[in-house]
Protein backbone atom coordinates (compact mmCIF):
# COMPACT_ATOMS: atom_id res chain seq x y z
CA UNK A 1 0.00 0.00 0.00
CA UNK A 2 1.43 3.41 -1.01
CA UNK A 3 2.21 6.13 1.53
CA UNK A 4 -0.47 8.54 0.17
CA UNK A 5 -3.09 5.80 0.54
CA UNK A 6 -2.05 4.98 4.12
CA UNK A 7 -2.09 8.65 5.11
CA UNK A 8 -5.49 9.12 3.47
CA UNK A 9 -6.98 6.23 5.47
CA UNK A 10 -5.88 7.90 8.69
CA UNK A 11 -6.72 11.50 7.75
CA UNK A 12 -10.09 11.14 6.02
CA UNK A 13 -12.10 10.07 9.11
CA UNK A 14 -10.56 12.91 11.13
CA UNK A 15 -11.33 15.53 8.46
CA UNK A 16 -14.92 14.36 8.17
CA UNK A 17 -15.53 14.01 11.92
CA UNK A 18 -14.02 17.34 13.02
CA UNK A 19 -16.53 19.68 11.36
CA UNK A 20 -19.37 17.34 12.29
CA UNK A 21 -18.66 17.98 15.97
CA UNK A 22 -18.58 21.74 15.51
CA UNK A 23 -21.47 22.38 13.09
CA UNK A 24 -24.01 22.73 15.91
CA UNK A 25 -22.12 25.70 17.34
CA UNK A 26 -22.31 27.80 14.19
CA UNK A 27 -25.00 27.51 11.54
CA UNK A 28 -23.52 30.02 9.09
CA UNK A 29 -23.10 28.32 5.73
CA UNK A 30 -23.16 29.16 2.03
CA UNK A 31 -23.22 27.62 -1.42
CA UNK A 32 -21.40 29.27 -4.32
CA UNK A 33 -21.86 28.12 -7.91
CA UNK A 34 -19.21 29.48 -10.24
CA UNK A 35 -17.28 28.96 -13.45
CA UNK A 36 -16.31 30.49 -16.74
CA UNK A 37 -16.35 29.99 -20.49
CA UNK A 38 -13.08 30.83 -22.23
CA UNK A 39 -13.22 30.38 -26.02
CA UNK A 40 -11.30 31.90 -28.88
CA UNK A 41 -10.02 31.69 -32.43
CA UNK A 42 -6.49 30.36 -32.86
CA UNK A 43 -4.33 30.68 -35.97
CA UNK A 44 -1.10 28.67 -36.32
CA UNK A 45 1.61 29.11 -38.96
CA UNK A 46 4.26 26.35 -38.97
CA UNK A 47 6.34 27.88 -41.77
CA UNK A 48 4.55 25.97 -44.53
CA UNK A 49 0.85 25.88 -43.66
CA UNK A 50 -1.58 28.02 -41.71
CA UNK A 51 -4.70 26.74 -39.98
CA UNK A 52 -7.38 28.63 -38.07
CA UNK A 53 -10.05 27.23 -35.76
CA UNK A 54 -12.26 27.64 -32.70
CA UNK A 55 -10.87 26.27 -29.41
CA UNK A 56 -11.06 26.40 -25.64
CA UNK A 57 -8.22 28.37 -24.02
CA UNK A 58 -6.07 25.92 -22.02
CA UNK A 59 -4.31 28.75 -20.21
CA UNK A 60 -7.55 28.86 -18.19
CA UNK A 61 -9.88 26.23 -19.62
CA UNK A 62 -13.67 26.52 -19.43
CA UNK A 63 -14.99 25.06 -16.18
CA UNK A 64 -17.82 24.94 -13.64
CA UNK A 65 -17.80 24.33 -9.91
CA UNK A 66 -19.61 24.54 -6.60
CA UNK A 67 -18.21 25.52 -3.20
CA UNK A 68 -19.92 24.79 0.11
CA UNK A 69 -18.68 26.65 3.20
CA UNK A 70 -19.63 26.04 6.82
CA UNK A 71 -18.46 28.31 9.60
CA UNK A 72 -17.11 26.60 12.73
CA UNK A 73 -15.92 27.57 16.19
CA UNK A 74 -12.96 29.92 16.73
CA UNK A 75 -13.02 31.24 13.18
CA UNK A 76 -12.43 27.85 11.55
CA UNK A 77 -14.22 26.76 8.38
CA UNK A 78 -15.21 23.53 6.65
CA UNK A 79 -15.38 23.52 2.84
CA UNK A 80 -16.36 21.13 0.10
CA UNK A 81 -15.30 22.00 -3.44
CA UNK A 82 -16.26 20.30 -6.69
CA UNK A 83 -14.86 21.67 -9.96
CA UNK A 84 -14.63 20.24 -13.44
CA UNK A 85 -13.58 21.22 -16.92
CA UNK A 86 -16.26 21.03 -19.61
CA UNK A 87 -14.43 18.70 -22.00
CA UNK A 88 -14.16 21.24 -24.83
CA UNK A 89 -11.30 20.83 -27.30
CA UNK A 90 -8.41 22.84 -25.87
CA UNK A 91 -5.65 24.91 -27.44
CA UNK A 92 -2.90 22.60 -26.13
CA UNK A 93 -4.47 19.53 -27.78
CA UNK A 94 -5.11 20.75 -31.33
CA UNK A 95 -2.66 20.55 -34.21
CA UNK A 96 -2.60 21.43 -37.91
CA UNK A 97 -3.61 17.82 -38.60
CA UNK A 98 -6.60 17.94 -36.22
CA UNK A 99 -8.11 21.25 -35.18
CA UNK A 100 -11.77 20.21 -35.00
CA UNK A 101 -13.79 21.63 -32.11
CA UNK A 102 -15.99 19.22 -30.14
CA UNK A 103 -16.92 18.01 -26.66
CA UNK A 104 -15.16 14.93 -25.31
CA UNK A 105 -15.75 14.72 -21.57
CA UNK A 106 -13.80 12.20 -19.50
CA UNK A 107 -12.90 11.79 -15.84
CA UNK A 108 -9.58 13.58 -16.43
CA UNK A 109 -11.65 16.78 -16.66
CA UNK A 110 -12.25 16.60 -12.90
CA UNK A 111 -10.21 19.39 -11.33
CA UNK A 112 -11.33 19.36 -7.69
CA UNK A 113 -13.30 16.97 -5.52
CA UNK A 114 -12.04 17.83 -2.05
CA UNK A 115 -12.92 18.56 1.54
CA UNK A 116 -11.04 21.24 3.46
CA UNK A 117 -10.70 22.18 7.12
CA UNK A 118 -9.22 25.65 7.59
CA UNK A 119 -8.26 27.09 10.98
CA UNK A 120 -6.56 30.46 11.59
CA UNK A 121 -4.42 28.85 14.31
CA UNK A 122 -3.90 25.26 13.09
CA UNK A 123 -3.60 25.88 9.36
CA UNK A 124 -5.46 24.21 6.48
CA UNK A 125 -5.96 20.49 5.85
CA UNK A 126 -6.98 19.28 2.38
CA UNK A 127 -8.13 15.84 1.24
CA UNK A 128 -9.19 14.67 -2.22
CA UNK A 129 -8.53 15.67 -5.81
CA UNK A 130 -6.97 19.13 -5.91
CA UNK A 131 -3.79 21.18 -6.01
CA UNK A 132 -0.55 19.70 -4.71
CA UNK A 133 1.84 21.81 -2.63
CA UNK A 134 3.81 22.73 -5.77
CA UNK A 135 0.81 23.81 -7.88
CA UNK A 136 1.21 27.48 -8.78
CA UNK A 137 4.83 27.76 -7.62
CA UNK A 138 5.94 28.67 -11.16
CA UNK A 139 3.05 31.04 -11.84
CA UNK A 140 3.43 34.16 -9.68
CA UNK A 141 2.06 36.86 -11.98
CA UNK A 142 0.46 40.25 -11.24
CA UNK A 143 0.30 41.50 -14.83
CA UNK A 144 -3.42 40.92 -15.45
CA UNK A 145 -2.71 38.94 -18.65
CA UNK A 146 -2.06 35.46 -17.24
CA UNK A 147 -5.30 34.09 -18.72
CA UNK A 148 -3.61 34.19 -22.13
CA UNK A 149 0.15 34.53 -21.42
CA UNK A 150 2.12 33.08 -18.51
CA UNK A 151 5.07 30.81 -17.69
CA UNK A 152 3.62 27.74 -19.47
CA UNK A 153 3.62 28.68 -23.18
CA UNK A 154 2.86 25.06 -24.10
CA UNK A 155 -0.74 25.60 -22.98
CA UNK A 156 -1.26 27.54 -26.19
CA UNK A 157 0.43 25.09 -28.58
CA UNK A 158 1.39 21.88 -26.81
CA UNK A 159 0.43 19.59 -29.70
CA UNK A 160 1.69 21.74 -32.55
CA UNK A 161 4.56 20.06 -34.41
CA UNK A 162 7.73 21.85 -35.51
CA UNK A 163 8.47 21.38 -39.22
CA UNK A 164 11.96 20.73 -40.50
CA UNK A 165 13.33 23.12 -43.12
CA UNK A 166 12.51 20.49 -45.73
CA UNK A 167 8.84 20.66 -44.80
CA UNK A 168 8.79 17.23 -43.19
CA UNK A 169 7.42 16.74 -39.70
CA UNK A 170 10.11 16.66 -36.99
CA UNK A 171 8.20 14.64 -34.40
CA UNK A 172 8.96 17.43 -31.88
CA UNK A 173 5.92 19.22 -30.49
CA UNK A 174 5.49 22.30 -28.34
CA UNK A 175 4.68 20.31 -25.22
CA UNK A 176 7.94 18.36 -25.61
CA UNK A 177 10.23 21.39 -25.41
CA UNK A 178 8.31 23.95 -23.32
CA UNK A 179 7.50 23.26 -19.67
CA UNK A 180 7.27 25.34 -16.49
CA UNK A 181 7.67 22.30 -14.16
CA UNK A 182 4.71 23.63 -12.20
CA UNK A 183 2.75 21.32 -9.93
CA UNK A 184 -0.63 19.86 -10.76
CA UNK A 185 -3.84 18.54 -9.26
CA UNK A 186 -3.77 15.00 -7.85
CA UNK A 187 -5.66 12.88 -5.34
CA UNK A 188 -3.68 13.97 -2.29
CA UNK A 189 -3.61 14.93 1.32
CA UNK A 190 -2.11 18.36 1.95
CA UNK A 191 -1.33 20.65 4.86
CA UNK A 192 -0.76 24.43 4.76
CA UNK A 193 0.58 26.33 7.75
CA UNK A 194 -1.15 29.52 8.96
CA UNK A 195 0.15 32.63 7.19
CA UNK A 196 3.07 34.28 8.99
CA UNK A 197 4.38 37.62 7.72
CA UNK A 198 3.07 36.74 4.27
CA UNK A 199 4.57 33.23 4.17
CA UNK A 200 2.65 29.94 3.95
CA UNK A 201 4.46 26.56 3.89
CA UNK A 202 2.76 23.52 2.34
CA UNK A 203 3.38 19.79 2.07
CA UNK A 204 1.41 17.14 0.17
CA UNK A 205 1.49 13.47 -0.79
CA UNK A 206 -0.71 12.10 -3.53
CA UNK A 207 -1.23 9.78 -6.46
CA UNK A 208 -2.66 9.89 -9.96
CA UNK A 209 -6.18 8.41 -10.01
CA UNK A 210 -7.82 9.92 -13.10
CA UNK A 211 -5.53 8.72 -15.91
CA UNK A 212 -5.97 5.04 -16.76
CA UNK A 213 -2.89 2.89 -16.25
CA UNK A 214 -1.09 5.56 -14.24
CA UNK A 215 -0.68 5.22 -10.48
CA UNK A 216 2.39 7.45 -10.07
CA UNK A 217 2.97 8.95 -6.62
CA UNK A 218 3.71 12.63 -5.99
CA UNK A 219 5.42 14.25 -2.99
CA UNK A 220 5.63 18.04 -2.85
CA UNK A 221 6.79 20.74 -0.49
CA UNK A 222 6.43 24.43 -1.15
CA UNK A 223 6.39 27.97 0.22
CA UNK A 224 4.29 30.86 -1.06
CA UNK A 225 4.54 34.55 -0.23
CA UNK A 226 2.17 37.45 -0.66
CA UNK A 227 2.31 40.90 0.89
CA UNK A 228 1.81 44.57 0.17
CA UNK A 229 4.54 47.14 0.80
CA UNK A 230 2.93 50.52 0.42
CA UNK A 231 2.38 51.00 -3.32
CA UNK A 232 3.93 47.61 -4.16
CA UNK A 233 2.21 44.21 -4.27
CA UNK A 234 4.63 41.28 -4.03
CA UNK A 235 4.00 37.57 -4.62
CA UNK A 236 6.24 34.52 -4.91
CA UNK A 237 6.53 30.76 -4.66
CA UNK A 238 9.18 28.06 -4.32
CA UNK A 239 8.60 24.30 -4.49
CA UNK A 240 10.39 20.95 -4.65
CA UNK A 241 8.58 18.04 -6.21
CA UNK A 242 9.30 14.29 -6.39
CA UNK A 243 7.26 12.43 -8.97
CA UNK A 244 7.15 8.65 -8.56
CA UNK A 245 10.72 8.69 -7.14
CA UNK A 246 12.02 9.04 -10.71
CA UNK A 247 11.75 12.77 -11.35
CA UNK A 248 12.76 15.58 -9.00
CA UNK A 249 11.98 19.19 -9.86
CA UNK A 250 12.87 22.53 -8.31
CA UNK A 251 10.79 25.53 -9.37
CA UNK A 252 10.15 29.07 -8.22
CA UNK A 253 8.68 32.41 -9.25
CA UNK A 254 8.31 36.00 -8.07
CA UNK A 255 6.21 38.98 -9.14
CA UNK A 256 5.81 42.62 -8.20
CA UNK A 257 3.21 45.24 -9.14
CA UNK A 258 3.53 49.00 -8.59
CA UNK A 259 -0.13 49.92 -8.14
CA UNK A 260 -0.01 53.67 -8.93
CA UNK A 261 1.63 53.15 -12.34
CA UNK A 262 0.34 49.64 -13.11
CA UNK A 263 3.84 48.46 -14.02
CA UNK A 264 4.61 44.85 -13.12
CA UNK A 265 7.42 42.34 -13.50
CA UNK A 266 7.49 38.56 -13.08
CA UNK A 267 10.23 35.95 -13.11
CA UNK A 268 10.00 32.16 -13.09
CA UNK A 269 12.53 29.35 -13.39
CA UNK A 270 12.96 25.66 -12.78
CA UNK A 271 15.20 22.69 -13.38
CA UNK A 272 15.26 18.92 -13.25
CA UNK A 273 17.31 17.62 -10.33
CA UNK A 274 17.89 14.26 -11.98
CA UNK A 275 18.27 15.57 -15.53
CA UNK A 276 19.53 18.54 -17.52
CA UNK A 277 16.35 20.33 -18.63
CA UNK A 278 15.82 23.85 -17.27
CA UNK A 279 14.06 27.09 -18.17
CA UNK A 280 13.89 30.80 -17.41
CA UNK A 281 10.86 33.04 -17.88
CA UNK A 282 10.52 36.84 -17.62
CA UNK A 283 7.54 39.13 -18.09
CA UNK A 284 6.86 42.88 -18.04
CA UNK A 285 3.33 44.25 -17.79
CA UNK A 286 1.36 47.49 -17.73
CA UNK A 287 -2.20 48.01 -16.42
CA UNK A 288 -4.18 51.22 -16.83
CA UNK A 289 -7.77 52.44 -16.61
CA UNK A 290 -7.76 53.98 -20.07
CA UNK A 291 -11.42 53.17 -20.71
CA UNK A 292 -14.49 53.47 -18.50
CA UNK A 293 -15.59 49.93 -19.46
CA UNK A 294 -12.76 48.36 -17.45
CA UNK A 295 -9.04 47.98 -16.88
CA UNK A 296 -6.62 47.31 -19.76
CA UNK A 297 -3.55 45.09 -19.30
CA UNK A 298 -0.57 44.70 -21.65
CA UNK A 299 2.43 42.39 -21.38
CA UNK A 300 5.59 41.23 -23.10
CA UNK A 301 7.24 37.97 -22.05
CA UNK A 302 10.15 35.69 -22.88
CA UNK A 303 10.73 31.98 -22.24
CA UNK A 304 14.09 30.25 -22.69
CA UNK A 305 14.61 26.51 -22.17
CA UNK A 306 17.60 24.18 -22.45
CA UNK A 307 17.98 20.43 -22.97
CA UNK A 308 14.31 19.58 -23.43
CA UNK A 309 13.72 16.43 -25.49
CA UNK A 310 17.22 16.55 -27.04
CA UNK A 311 20.47 17.09 -25.11
CA UNK A 312 22.07 20.37 -26.14
CA UNK A 313 18.83 21.76 -27.58
CA UNK A 314 17.31 25.16 -26.86
CA UNK A 315 13.73 26.40 -27.01
CA UNK A 316 12.49 29.96 -26.80
CA UNK A 317 9.26 31.92 -27.06
CA UNK A 318 8.33 35.60 -27.13
CA UNK A 319 4.75 36.69 -26.55
CA UNK A 320 2.70 39.89 -26.67
CA UNK A 321 -0.67 39.99 -24.93
CA UNK A 322 -3.52 42.42 -24.24
CA UNK A 323 -6.54 41.92 -21.97
CA UNK A 324 -9.49 44.32 -21.82
CA UNK A 325 -12.00 43.93 -18.99
CA UNK A 326 -15.71 44.62 -19.48
CA UNK A 327 -16.68 45.05 -15.84
CA UNK A 328 -20.44 45.32 -16.42
CA UNK A 329 -20.55 41.86 -18.02
CA UNK A 330 -17.84 39.92 -16.10
CA UNK A 331 -16.06 39.52 -19.43
CA UNK A 332 -12.39 39.79 -20.40
CA UNK A 333 -11.49 40.25 -24.07
CA UNK A 334 -7.95 39.25 -25.03
CA UNK A 335 -5.50 38.78 -27.87
CA UNK A 336 -1.98 37.39 -28.06
CA UNK A 337 0.74 36.77 -30.58
CA UNK A 338 3.45 34.25 -29.72
CA UNK A 339 6.38 32.83 -31.64
CA UNK A 340 8.12 29.54 -30.77
CA UNK A 341 11.65 28.54 -31.73
CA UNK A 342 13.47 25.24 -31.28
CA UNK A 343 17.10 24.48 -32.11
CA UNK A 344 19.21 21.34 -31.90
CA UNK A 345 22.43 20.20 -33.53
CA UNK A 346 22.03 18.55 -36.92
CA UNK A 347 18.49 19.77 -37.64
CA UNK A 348 16.94 23.01 -38.85
CA UNK A 349 13.44 23.68 -37.50
CA UNK A 350 10.90 26.22 -38.71
CA UNK A 351 9.36 28.58 -36.17
CA UNK A 352 5.77 28.32 -34.99
CA UNK A 353 3.74 31.55 -35.01
CA UNK A 354 0.49 31.53 -33.04
CA UNK A 355 -2.22 34.19 -32.83
CA UNK A 356 -5.15 33.80 -30.45
CA UNK A 357 -8.15 36.10 -29.96
CA UNK A 358 -10.92 35.28 -27.50
CA UNK A 359 -12.99 36.11 -24.45
CA UNK A 360 -13.57 34.75 -20.96
CA UNK A 361 -16.96 35.14 -19.32
CA UNK A 362 -17.18 34.43 -15.60
CA UNK A 363 -20.41 33.36 -13.93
Amino acid sequence: MSLPTRVAQIALPALIATPGVLFAQNVESSWDFYGHLNLGIISVDDGFDTETGLTDNDNSNSRAGVMFKQGLQNGAEFRFNFETGLGLTGSSSISLDDNSFDVDYSRTELRKVEIVYASPTLGTFWFGQGSTASDGAAESDLSGTSLIAYSSPQDLSGSQEFRLASGAGSGVRGGDVFNSFDGARRFRIRYDTPKYNGFVASISAGTEVLASGNDDEYYDIGVTYGRDYGDFNVAGGLAYSIRDSAEELLVGSAAVLHTPTGVSFALSGGSEQQGDASYFYAKAGLQRDWFAIGRTALSLDYYGGDDFEITGSSSSSIGLAVVQKLDAYNVELYATYRTYEFESAGSDYEDLDVTFVGARWKF
